[in-house]
């Protein structure tokens, strides 16, 4: 099946729908915003928040538009832009965002003179330029980018122990357990996350962001542009050799790499994955039928390059897994890119390599199209890991980052061979 995966419009208004308290305006048509309040209001609820039927909310709190109509596409919306960031700022956000649709960003409306008409010279911004035809991780990225320089803060005093997390974003897949259980293991190497972008973190906290010793990179593509942009302020950049952490091995290589670059001692936050291996060694010898019956299992895996190479690498290391099909999305980091190719080579199956999910035992992609696939009884498990899940369904933690990400993954592979 044709997969369906969201474009850089939906990586730049969830990027700022990430920031615990500004809010984007969406300019824009109704049609364009309607999925967009959904999901953001799921993946990330916000205290308080409840329907309302103010001019450009009609009813939903999150990602109020100008709902331009053909009249606005001829003529320009000057009118809908002002009124509509007249009535955000009564909602007194810390930041308020104008994105324009695809279409929108034709018209050429001015949003910062209707941003100064409100006297919102201070508070709100509009972003430069359309995103739509961008992947959605580099949109993320680059719209935290603009974010960062309207927000200009200067470094000033280093605060020892202190990083970023960069690279996470409400598209992922339970992002907030992710955060906070890889937020757990840098504490337990005594550094304190100051800020995660576009994933929880306020505004005030991104400000304070620049003071910060290090970044600490989980997804290099989804912070595409804004790691160049941290550097430019002097804060180095930390980031695996493995990719993301995904998986066991990844994750141990994570924690060694920012123990590296930080002099910490990763002693403890290694003590909890070497536990959580030996937890998982313990339950397979306890269900071995079923655990055997994983040997052999053909997969197929797609999604961003940097969590799908260390994927690949652990079914196939850790699982006795063979690939099917493994495919990246555009926006790939080069680097991952290529050392996935070429691990698919080296352990022969390199006709793999740029394939989309075909049936196999085990299929791993975004939400929609793992779980269709699935019901249309073309893999045994199809295990959601990214974008179109989110969130509403889950009650028990189910990331992909980290040791609860390859608990659930592996969780969700035993329960496909044990249901078949």
């Amino acid at each position: 099946m044709m997969r369906q995966l969201p474009d850089g419009l939906t990586g730049s208004i969830m990027a700022v729908e990430g920031i615990s308290d500004a809010a984007v305006f969406l300019h824009g048509p109704g049609g364009c915003r309607i999925r967009h309040t959904v999901v953001s209001s799921a993946v990330l609820p916000r205290d308080g928040e409840e329907s309302f039927s103010a001019p450009y909310y009609y009813g939903y709190p999150r990602v109020p538009s100008s709902y331009l109509d053909e009249y606005d596409f001829i003529n320009g919306a000057y009118y809908k832009s002002a009124e509509g960031l007249g009535e955000v700022s009564l909602r007194h956000p810390a930041l308020a965002v104008v994105i324009d649709s695809p279409g929108a960003s034709l018209i050429g409306d001015d949003h910062w003179r209707a941003i100064r008409e409100n006297g919102l010279e201070d508070v709100a911004m509009h972003i430069p330029e359309s995103m739509a035809s961008v992947p959605a991780t580099w949109a993320c990225g680059r719209t935290l980018a603009h974010v960062m320089e309207f927000l200009d803060p200067e470094r000033r005093d280093v605060r020892e122990g202190t990083v970023n997390l960069l690279g996470m974003s409400l598209m992922d897949k339970d992002w907030m357990a992710a955060r906070d259980e890889l937020v757990s293991l840098l504490g337990d190497m005594g550094l304190e996350v100051a800020c995660c972008p576009g994933a929880g973190s306020s505004v005030e906290g991104m400000v304070r962001s620049v003071d910060s010793e290090f970044n600490v990179i989980v997804c290099p593509e989804m912070c595409y542009g804004l790691t160049e942009w941290y550097e430019s302020r002097g804060v180095s950049s930390i980031r695996s050799p493995k990719g993301a952490p995904v998986g066991f091995d990844a994750t141990e290589a994570w924690v060694r790499a920012v123990a590296e670059a930080t002099g910490r001692d990763p002693s403890k936050a290694l003590a909890r994955v070497d536990a959580c291996r030996r937890e998982v060694r313990r339950r397979f010898i306890g269900m071995r039928y079923n655990a055997l019956r994983i040997r052999g299992l053909t997969f197929s895996a797609a999604g961003t390059a940097s969590v799908i190479r260390p994927l690949t690498e652990w079914l196939y290391g850790y699982l006795a897994m063979a690939p099917a099909a493994v495919a990246v999305d555009d926006g790939a980091d080069e680097t991952e890119s290529e050392e996935l190719g070429s691990f698919l080579g080296r352990i022969g199956f390199p006709e793999a390599w740029g394939r989309e999910p075909v049936p196999s035992g085990v299929v791993l992609c975004e939400g929609i199209t793992a779980l269709t696939m699935k019901v249309a009884g073309e893999c045994r498990a199809g295990i959601p890991i990214g974008y179109s899940s989110m969130g509403i369904d889950d009650i028990i933690p189910r990331p992909v980052y980290g040791l609860r990400g390859a608990m659930y993954i592996l969780d969700e592979i035993l329960h496909g061979v044990r249901n078949t």
